[in-house]
């Protein structure tokens, strides 16, 4: 039996808040400037994306390419695409660097015959695309007055939509969310941080607006350059805070440090924040420290998970566990089942030994094949609590002496003066690299204080370590020099 579609949540919300501002984009370059959205307005425009693709015989179960710019109009395009059963397809974070020839292998390995893309693209390349099999759909010129349609009835397992992991541990993959896994994910959320009636979320990255869209919760969106994080301005996003008194963020590492490195040089009381979560990589015990400080009336959570699953756990950081086991990521989601693929152990030094595995889940919520076990490319171990601990990453997963690579890179962070740090996995042990203004012979000390001799060889310092594009906050080892 077909079920709803995903969108009928969001077309409720539309309907019930028709009158109430729904999404907040900045300005961009016109600092302090933003337009709002209240749920009539952005049914205009879904509704004339709607009529567009309707009219070019889009079809339920067709994938097409969102190529627009980030902002509203994608937003709209994506939900339209949705409500119709087609397939909406996110390109992968950096496609601009990608090059033409990529760009059409992923179409082709996605089944993508048609791409939304600006109006002016599709006037000026749509010769050009039809030749390459592709049709380009320009995006409406004007709202009109067109009908909002109804969502269009879908399988469950049809996908609702395709997006791209970050490729930290190698090539981006494409991620095919089904209509029930986006709702599975949604009443996880729902769940895990009860919404409230008039709530304003500051998510970093705009795929959580599905589920604020869901609830009903008021998005605004921060002032950073889509998809160019180390461009970021903190002093322009804590004004922006400010300004439009949000009660939660959401974002990652990088994100997090340089708010709190303005926030230290430049106190200022946010005590509208109630909570915020931060994930997209391990998180360091020391930022969590930093982050109580500079927002001192809110709630602080760790959340882990993946492209594919999220969340996997949520932790309240409200105590400080120590580094040396690695990153605590609290309890697995209840309705979730993990297991731990095999590896080996690691030993503690009160002489705890836990035994190690990748992080295998399956669940609701998981986009994974039917009965497949997702495996995460994380390894990790469970404490006496039930605490899942993240000790090492696919690539490096090496154990030497009873110790994995983040069990080390975590210690150093704790250190002054240690930026960033990371352990390479050889034969032999972990060589060092790490960024930061710390002397060798502080990190070396460190070293020795924390884990057994021998098992750390060079020390590096490096002005710079390489990390991802997207998050700028998971090393990638393979680039280590």
């Amino acid at each position: 039996m077909p079920l709803p579609n995903f969108y009928h949540h969001i077309h409720r919300t539309l309907h019930q808040q028709a009158e109430q501002v729904l999404l907040v984009w900045p300005g961009g370059a016109s600092a302090g400037h933003s337009t709002s959205y209240t749920g009539h307005d952005l049914g205009l425009r879904i509704a004339a994306y709607q009529h567009l693709l309707r009219g070019q015989g889009v079809q339920s179960g067709q994938p097409v390419l969102l190529a627009l710019p980030v902002g509203a109009e994608l937003i709209c395009g994506l939900l339209a695409i949705m409500s119709l059963g087609a397939v909406p397809v996110l390109p992968p974070a950096g496609t601009s660097a990608v090059g033409l020839l990529k760009l059409l292998k992923l179409l082709r390995r996605n089944g993508v015959g048609a791409a939304l893309v600006p109006s002016k693209g599709a006037r000026r390349y749509g010769w050009l695309a039809r030749g390459l099999g592709l049709r380009l759909f320009g995006a409406p010129k004007n709202v009109g007055t067109n009908e909002l349609l109804l969502p269009q009835a879908v399988p469950a397992t049809q996908p609702a939509l395709v997006s791209h992991s970050s490729g930290s541990t190698g090539q981006a993959k494409a991620i095919r969310r089904s209509h029930a896994v986006l709702t599975a994910q949604h009443q996880v959320l729902k769940q895990v941080f009860p919404p409230w009636q008039g709530q304003r979320d500051f998510p970093l990255f705009p795929n959580i607006l599905l589920h604020n869209l869901s609830v009903g919760a008021v998005s605004v969106l921060p002032d950073v350059p889509w998809g160019q994080l180390a461009k970021l301005e903190p002093a322009r996003v804590v004004q922006q805070l400010q300004a439009t008194q949000v009660e939660t963020l959401t974002g990652n590492v990088f994100y997090f440090a340089a708010l709190c490195g303005h926030l230290e040089q430049h106190p200022t009381p946010l005590p509208h924040v109630r909570a915020l979560g931060v994930g997209g990589s391990p998180v360091p015990e020391s930022l969590l420290q930093r982050l109580r400080s500079c927002f001192a009336d809110a709630e602080v959570y760790v959340i882990y998970g993946s492209s594919e699953a999220e969340p996997i756990a949520v932790r309240a950081a409200a105590t400080a566990p120590n580094p040396r086991g690695g990153y605590c990521v609290g309890p697995v989601q209840a309705g979730l089942s993990c297991r731990l693929q095999p590896l080996g152990a690691v030993e503690l030094p009160n002489g705890s030994k836990y035994p190690v595995g990748e992080v295998c889940v399956q669940g609701a919520h998981v986009a994974a094949e039917p009965g497949a076990w997702l495996h995460t490319g994380d390894f990790g171990y469970f404490d006496a609590q039930n605490q899942l601990w993240l000790t090492g990453r696919q690539g490096n997963e090496a154990i030497h002496l009873g110790v994995q690579h983040y069990q080390v890179e975590h210690v150093l962070h704790m250190q002054a003066g240690v930026e960033r740090a990371a352990a390479r996995a050889t034969a032999a042990g972990f060589d060092i690299y790490y960024q930061g203004t710390a002397s060798e012979a502080a990190v070396r000390a460190a070293l020795a204080q924390h884990f057994p001799a021998g098992l750390c060889n060079r020390v590096l310092p490096r002005r710079h370590l390489p990390v991802d594009r997207r998050h700028l906050s998971k090393i990638l080892y393979d680039q280590l020099r």
